[in-house]
């Protein structure tokens, strides 16, 4: 049916043209001539064709011979293919006047009816050397599908070519473009295409023939992929369709029409005007975009690619909105359009950073207005360099109307974390004044201070006081900063820190940590370096604060009081502030701590006791006292025996008070300084650290010309308010370092020490091998005599001969009774002190002869029985 339909038309075409003249040979008498054409005119005898190759004038004819019929697949239309290789215009190699050019056929476009189909056909000069002139020039028709192997065999009615294949009938347009998505340089522009099928639909349904200036994929990098990937999603509709049309022209627009000389212009399907004119080699688009390729032919229309966009970069109006879309953000940017963010997303001159959560956990984005505005700083990040915390957009109550800030962070990866949990996909994009910075999850506003400060593992005892206090609850807590002392801050506290964790000081540890809050949120980034800043704290003090020496430190002056502060954690966000945690903890002149509240707080009884009663306490312990004290524990003490009826109390007392200097050139336990005891003429100073917490103190006796060493082991140290220094120490300092017995040069205290320990430890090893010894050797006898006497082992108890002054007592030596000691039953040896407990059987206890009868007092060791009561003690 389409062969007929073709050839009718064909002879219309024919019985129009021209009356000819009668032709002595026609392109047919040609053929017929030839054994090579016998099948081909067979073939155009069925068809029909045969009258309109005769009656045709001045056509050219693309003749196929037989070898390339015989060799064509059966299902090919090639009637078809015959016609659309008869052209209207004769075609001889040697006149043509262009390398290229489109001719028509006697053919009509499927899609078009009215349209002849096109032919590109192209002259093609060949270099190699052994071939005559004649063979030089070649034609290639079809964009390539055939050659022609013999020229200009000319017939008076027209022109034969002899070509080697047959061509295939062009695609549609549209056809031809949506196989470009796969293939070609024209990818990108298809996808843009086939997105939009209603522009074919179009086409189709006009019967009408239309241009395509493509820009090829290298056109495209004027965008970058989020301006590309916005126009290939749905909300890229209207651009997209924009962008297509401008490069749709109404027409077929070939090199080789007559008008191109002076130039044309031509509107395209989005309504802008495109002006075109031929060039030495195509074409040339809008007076400057000489195109890549020219006259890429289709049933319905051509194709010109193009190395650039018609259009600008402008032209696309890019927003943040468009960016967020391109990005993936659709959900995220939908919410901000429902809740009428349209201008913030639309201004592009609106300094602002937004960080946008993209599709992949929608689950995540944010309904209320108030977590969207959370998401926007009036700040433009270009980059991401270290760790920051900036102010959102989100003013709240809870903050008594300040802004909450957001914290960004970078990990050991170099990875880029928002408050900790949401992860920044890429550096932040700019448009315009504004940045869009993508995030894997929304931003979730920082939660109450409770969460937040219980993520703050090494400041548990700050969070129990917290707790304690009640501020947790307190729905005053808001627009704060707390700086959040970790555990190691009341451990170095000492003394002071008891006091006020203990049941006495509660008041004073919830004024201490008022006076470490601010009323107003203040972040690291706000610390000036070199300036101080006034800050009012809810305790009421005002206090300045400076960054110190460019470290994660700052000076926080309350008053006169001064201290450099050391940052651990650093802008940890809740919904009422900031916490920033410290590990040292700045006392104010409001809070006052005396010596007597220090001692209570460790315990310090008996030490405070025998200090009233040498008369001391009311000057060592005052409100004001200055003085450094080293207080003995009470078991330490109880050990020394000394009580208030020791003989030298108050000298005892105050051997270990010391006056501080008025000039100090480090603390007391820094040994820079030697301090002068209530006790005249003698002078104290640590000689050095023996090892943690363990001092050699140097006692000098102006008096006695004497200097003595004493190691002693501070437990627990703190400070008053007025001043006073508190050691609590291990043992007490004894009267016997104020006499005249020479002690080791200085220098050599510690090795003194050493040597004394280190002989004492091997003298204390060969004596109890001894008494291993002996008392393996004397048990065989001491059995054999105990049991002479009726007794057991536990009647007896061995005596070494050592007798008293009077000769009426002697001392207990290694062995003794096992029995039950009984703690009521004490001789005193007769003007001998008492070393020790009587008839227990311990070493060195001094008892009376008379009470053992008669015993041989020339012997070195006397073995007797012992008085038992009636449990059996001695």
């Amino acid at each position: 049916m389409r062969s007929s339909v073709a050839f009718v038309i064909g002879l219309c075409a024919v019985l129009l043209a021209p009356a000819p003249t009668i032709a002595t040979v026609s392109i047919v008498d040609l053929l017929s001539s030839s054994p090579d054409f016998t099948l081909l005119v067979r073939v155009l005898q069925r068809t029909g064709l045969i009258p309109v190759l005769n009656m045709a004038r001045n056509i050219t004819f693309f003749a196929p011979s037989d070898e390339v019929l015989q060799n064509l697949p059966t299902e090919l239309d090639i009637p078809t293919l015959l016609q659309y290789m008869i052209i209207t215009d004769p075609i001889v190699a040697e006149n043509m006047t262009e390398n290229e050019a489109v001719y028509f056929s006697y053919l009509r476009a499927p899609v078009a009816p009215d349209v002849p189909l096109p032919l590109k056909v192209q002259r093609v000069s060949s270099r190699q050397p052994d071939i005559s002139d004649d063979e030089k020039v070649q034609l290639v028709i079809g964009s390539g599908a055939a050659k022609v192997v013999k020229h200009d065999w000319v017939a008076d009615n027209g022109v034969i070519q002899v070509v080697d294949a047959m061509v295939p009938l062009p695609d549609s347009l549209c056809d031809a473009v949506a196989g470009s998505v796969i293939n070609g340089d024209m990818h990108l522009f298809s996808q843009l295409f086939v997105m939009h099928p209603v522009i074919c639909y179009l086409l189709q349904y006009a019967q009408d023939t239309a241009t395509l200036i493509v820009p090829v994929d290298s056109a495209f990098d004027i965008l970058n992929d989020v301006e590309l990937s916005y126009l290939m999603v749905a909300e890229g509709h209207d651009d997209r369709l924009r962008f297509v049309g401008s490069h749709f022209l109404y027409s077929s627009i070939y090199r080789q029409n007559d008008t191109l000389g002076s130039g044309i212009n031509v509107p395209s399907m989005s309504g802008a005007i495109v002006s075109v004119k031929k060039s030495e080699r195509g074409i040339i688009v809008n007076d400057h975009i000489e195109a890549v390729q020219s006259d890429v032919v289709f049933q319905n229309g051509v194709i010109h690619t193009l190395p650039s966009f018609l259009t600008p970069w402008a032209f696309f109006e890019f927003s943040p909105r468009k960016y967020l879309f391109g990005l993936n953000a659709t959900q995220f940017t939908n919410e901000l359009l429902f809740h009428g963010y349209g201008s913030a997303l639309d201004d592009t001159n609106r300094v602002q950073t937004i960080f946008a959560p993209v599709d992949a956990t929608g689950a995540d984005i944010p309904l209320s207005a108030n977590a969207l505005e959370y998401h926007f700083t009036d700040s433009l990040i270009d980059t991401l360099n270290g760790s920051t915390v900036l102010p959102s957009r989100l003013s709240l109550a809870s903050l008594d109307g300040h802004r909450q800030h957001i914290q960004l962070t970078v990990d050991e990866n170099a990875e880029v974390w928002v408050n900790g949990k949401s992860k920044v996909l890429r550096a932040p994009i700019r448009i315009g004044n504004t940045a869009v910075i993508p995030i894997d999850r929304a931003l979730i506003l920082p939660p109450s201070l409770r969460f937040a400060a219980g993520s703050v593992f090494e400041a548990r005892m700050t969070l129990q006081i917290f707790q304690s206090l009640g501020f947790f609850d307190d729905d005053a807590m808001k627009g704060l900063t707390i700086f959040f002392p970790v555990d190691s801050a009341w451990e170095e506290l000492g003394s002071v820190g008891k006091f006020m964790l203990s049941g006495s000081g509660s008041k004073l540890v919830k004024q201490l940590l008022c006076s470490l809050m601010l009323t107003e949120p203040v972040y690291s980034s706000d610390f000036s370096s070199g300036k101080s800043t006034e800050f009012e704290t809810r305790a009421g003090m005002r206090v300045s604060i400076k960054s110190h020496n460019r470290k994660r430190s700052i000076e926080y002056n309350i008053g006169n009081i001064q201290s450099v502060v050391a940052l651990e954690s650093i802008d940890l966000l809740f919904d009422g502030g900031v916490v920033h945690t410290i590990s040292s903890i700045p006392i104010p002149e409001c809070i006052k701590i005396t010596p007597r509240q220090l001692l209570h707080a460790e315990h310090i009884t008996s030490f405070v006791g025998l200090l009233e009663s040498s008369s001391l306490a009311q000057d060592v312990l005052a409100d004001d006292s200055q003085y450094i004290i080293l207080a003995p524990k009470d078991s330490a003490l109880a050990v020394s025996n000394i009580t208030t009826a020791t003989v030298g109390l108050a000298t005892q007392m105050g051997l270990h008070i010391l006056r501080q200097r008025s000039t100090l050139d480090g603390s007391f336990l820094s040994g820079l300084s030697s301090y002068d005891s209530l006790v005249s003429g003698v002078h104290i100073t640590v000689l050095s650290e023996l090892s943690d917490d363990m001092y050699a103190l140097r006692i000098v006796s102006d008096d006695a010309l004497s200097e003595s060493i004493h190691p002693i082991r501070v437990l627990s140290r703190g400070a008053s308010t007025s001043g006073a220094e508190i050691y609590i120490v291990d043992r007490v300092l004894p009267l016997s370092a104020l006499t005249g017995k020479e002690v080791p040069a200085w220098w050599q205290a510690r090795g003194v020490l050493v040597a004394l320990g280190a002989s004492g430890g091997i003298l204390a090893m060969v004596l109890i091998g001894l008494l291993w010894l002996l008392i393996i050797y004397r048990g065989g006898k001491r059995w054999g005599h105990r049991q002479s006497l009726g007794g057991n082992d536990k009647s007896f108890v061995r005596f070494r001969r050592s007798f008293s002054g009077s000769g009426r007592s002697i001392i207990i030596d290694a062995n003794g009774s096992d029995e039950e000691e009984d703690e009521d039953d004490e001789v005193d040896g007769e003007g001998t002190p008492l070393l020790g407990r009587t008839a227990s059987g311990r070493l060195g206890s001094r008892v009376n002869v008379e009470d053992f009868g008669d015993i041989d007092e020339d012997a070195e060791e006397v073995e007797l029985p012992s008085r038992s009561n009636e449990h059996g003690s001695v």
